[in-house]
């Protein structure tokens, strides 16, 4: 008899088949020692549609040895029944949730031999809160569920401006609805019960708009009346690491946050200073101003017993910067495009002998659906280089930019592919992601969402020329409806604004598809969506959100439809006068659909983009624009 290879994800170090199946019970029963009582609970709790029970003689033996690494385990499956060995409880806590993928598998379990270890030491994923989604507690809950199937050992939520509860400023967000002390205090806790490190993320010097639109703030800033970037005037985003009352405000931020978390890691992020050197700081060294306050920000984090994490892409362009660094901090070199140069980052850090963390993206932002082939190329290429230079791990990264838009189901595949990576370097395939998708994600019997989630983020690969990290249909979101020669002089500062962002070679890449774009094909993409939109009613996932699942991924489709109408509108002659109703649907069911999963502040600035083209779809028929 043949017997197939038991399908578990990530991919297992090591699975040897022998002959012979062993046929399980309505009810798993499992025999531990004491100690692992409360893991089992929340193995049961994760896999509540896997049956599974503590009981004296069961028929599954849990075994300690201190021949495994920390996390490492091994199962046999035999005629005997099915042992498990582990060193730590959490080679205890992976081998149980392998079991219950075991056990999901049909009627029996072939006779084989896993042994399993992670690849990588911290496995993560960052969730962006702060561009209008905050998710309710619950829904973190959910997430951390998935992540702790998935094997993912650190979960950041990245926090500016005031998606957390500051208690001193209650006046500033009484009117928002941030995540609270108490909450990301339970979160903390539920996580560690999954052998998640909730990891505080908060940003201290770029991305500080929020509290820099505050005039009790904004004296803090580099350049208080803002810059200007391309004969653009943006506001003031950065502080000026020079002035000690930047650095006492940040220490102020964390001293609130820092007590809800229980990890040793803190991300300062310290990202994209924009404007350093711009305004009060002009003529300075500001490669030195900017290794000065980092190295102020960690000994901050180590007099509060932390390890400072921090962002890496002002260090990639100075290298007098990286030397300057205190040797402690931990690299986080992020890149979200396929062609984003992981090996030569990672190289250069491994031969400084630095820590870092590489960390790609699930691009689902200002995608709708999001863009799968670049998100597949970039996370592999981040995996190969943390393998051949020693990175402490993978940590994906899951934003929310312009209003955060696209729908929780469409970051799984991102999230998936770099848990695949980071437990095992052998990653995953198209197939096998669709496969667990499917299986683990959905649930869906009918074997559809895993491969229309996946089709559904490469429509980008119709669009006429590429963009980073965002469809052409998203740049409607920024736009409006406006002329065709007002949006492709849009176009044109978005591609060139490439440059502003980043100094990489890959810059080109997306410049020269800019200058050799092809003519729009707006009705190819549009029937694309479509023939997805009819897909969808084919799928049949049975996990707890199945329905908002299907809800979620059709408006998210009709979302992205709508934008490229408005696209062929502006490029073309052509008319579509059910838009506007499409858009009113499409608004109403979002506002809906947010409310199931995330607190209600946010939405409506979210939407913004899309009532603002539906009021300029009105204003055009009336003749006022």
């Amino acid at each position: 008899m043949k017997v197939n290879k038991p399908f578990i994800f990530p991919i297992p170090k090591s699975t040897k088949l022998f002959n012979g199946v062993y046929c399980t019970e309505k009810v798993c029963t499992v025999n531990m020692s004491e100690d692992l009582q409360a893991i089992f609970h929340t193995v049961q709790s994760i896999f509540p549609e896997t049956k599974i029970a503590a009981s004296a003689d069961g028929a599954v033996i849990l075994q300690k040895s201190n021949g495994y690494s920390a996390e490492g385990y091994s199962i046999t499956v035999s005629q005997e029944g099915i042992k498990i060995v582990y060193s730590e409880p959490s080679g205890a806590f992976y081998a149980l949730v392998t079991l219950c993928q075991l056990l999901q598998q049909g009627d029996g379990i072939p006779y084989c031999r896993i042994d399993d270890e992670p690849g990588l030491k911290i496995r993560g994923v960052m969730m962006d809160i702060s561009r209008g989604k905050v998710p309710k507690l619950d829904t973190l809950k959910w997430i951390a569920d998935r992540l702790a199937q998935f094997k993912i050992n650190h979960f950041e939520l990245y926090i500016e401006g005031l998606s957390f509860a500051y208690p001193r400023y209650k006046a500033l967000w009484a009117e928002e609805t941030p995540l609270m002390p108490e909450e990301i205090c339970a979160l903390s806790e539920y996580c560690r019960e999954r052998f998640i490190d909730l990891v505080p993320c908060q940003n201290g010097l770029g991305h500080m708009s929020r509290w820099l639109s505050v005039e009790q703030f904004n004296h803090l800033a580099e350049c208080p009346d803002g810059f200007a970037v391309k004969g653009f005037t943006i506001p003031p985003t950065t502080l000026d690491p020079e002035d000690e009352g930047s650095t006492e405000f940040v220490k102020e931020l964390y001293e609130a946050l820092l007590p809800c978390f229980k990890s040793n890691y803190v991300n300062a992020c310290l990202d994209e200073p924009f404007e350093l050197c711009m305004g009060k700081n002009k003529g300075k060294n500001k490669y030195q101003l900017y290794t000065d306050y980092a190295n102020r920000m960690n000994g901050f984090v180590k007099s509060r017993g932390g390890k400072m994490m921090m962002w890496g892409d002002v260090l990639a362009k100075n290298s007098e910067t990286l030397n300057a660094l205190d040797k402690d901090i931990i690299i986080l070199d992020w890149g979200y495009e396929k062609e984003h140069p992981y090996d030569k980052r990672a190289e250069r850090l491994s031969r400084a002998d630095r820590k870092f963390c590489l960390c790609p993206g699930t691009n689902s932002w200002l995608s709708f659906t999001g863009m799968t082939d670049n998100m597949l190329a970039c996370i592999e290429s981040a995996a190969n280089a943390a393998y051949s230079y020693g990175a402490q791990g993978i940590i994906v990264t899951d934003w929310g930019d312009c209003g955060h838009l696209q729908y929780l189901p469409v970051s799984w595949a991102g999230i998936l592919t770099a848990a695949a990576y980071a437990w095992n370097m052998r990653g995953t395939d198209r197939e096998t992601l669709a496969k667990a998708l499917d299986r683990f994600v959905f649930q869906d019997s009918a074997c559809v969402l895993g491969n229309l989630v996946l089709d559904a983020g490469n429509y980008y690969q119709l669009e006429e020329f590429l963009l980073p990290c965002r469809t052409l249909a998203a740049t409607v979101l920024t736009s409006g409806f406006v002329s065709r020669e007002e949006y492709e002089k849009s176009l044109a500062f978005t591609a060139k604004s490439i440059s502003f962002f980043s100094t990489e070679d890959f810059v080109k890449i997306y410049l020269e598809s800019y200058q050799n774009r092809k003519e729009p094909k707006c009705f190819a993409v549009r029937k694309y969506l479509q023939e997805l939109v009819s897909r969808l009613k084919r799928a049949k996932p049975a996990c707890a959100d199945g329905e908002i699942v299907l809800r979620e991924y059709h408006n998210g489709l009709q979302m992205a439809d709508a934008m490229c109408k408005a696209r062929e509108m502006m490029l073309t002659d052509v008319r579509f006068p059910e838009l506007e109703k499409q858009l009113d649907t499409v608004i109403s069911e979002h506002r809906c659909l947010w409310n199931i999963r995330n607190k209600p502040y946010g939405c409506a600035q979210g939407l913004t983009p899309l009532e603002h083209i539906r009021k300029q779809l009105e204003d055009c028929k009336t003749g006022e624009i």
